[in-house]
């Protein structure tokens, strides 16, 4: 009687774990909302890249286009290198791909950090150069707000 309800249970587990819940309504997981990014660009289209900082790369292609990548991490020591490597096995370089920086060594170049891209953005070299002069700007500080005056309430000796 036991091994039933036990059929049972695992029975309807598996049920639940296999329907999935997808409505018609649902998009697709892999489909990205904002128009402007891109998931891949074509590893053979890249000409050059340009290491922004620790958290920005940008890629030029053949047909004059500039992909902006954001890293979702910093990659910690990216900015200082500048240069890094990547595998592919499809021809495309993706978002979740990983990159590796790459240190000089003695013996030549030596893979390190691995970091993971973002999604590709679009953009112009007007927004290049924007990019550019917001990156030498010292940043603006915010100054506090004033405090509160407060009540002072002054003890007696008094016990």
């Amino acid at each position: 009687m036991k091994q039933r309800y036990k059929f049972a249970w695992l029975a309807c587990l598996f049920g639940l774990l296999t329907s999935g819940g997808s409505t018609a309504d649902e998009e697709p997981v892999d489909e990205v909302k904002d128009e402007s990014l891109r998931r891949c660009i074509n590893t053979r289209t890249i000409r050059t890249t340009k290491v922004m900082d620790d958290l920005n790369i940008l890629f030029y292609t053949r047909g004059k286009t500039i992909y902006h990548n954001r890293l979702p991490r910093q990659c910690h020591g990216l900015s200082r290198e500048q240069r890094f490597s990547y595998r592919t096995t499809n021809g495309n370089l993706c978002n979740l791909d990983m990159i590796r920086i790459l240190y000089r060594s003695g013996t030549g170049l030596q893979e390190g950090n691995a970091c993971r891209l973002g999604y590709f953005r679009e953009i112009t070299e007007e927004d290049v150069e924007g990019m550019l002069e917001r990156m030498h700007e010292p940043p603006k500080a915010k100054p506090l707000p004033p405090a509160e005056p407060e009540e002072i309430i002054e003890e007696s000796d008094e016990s």
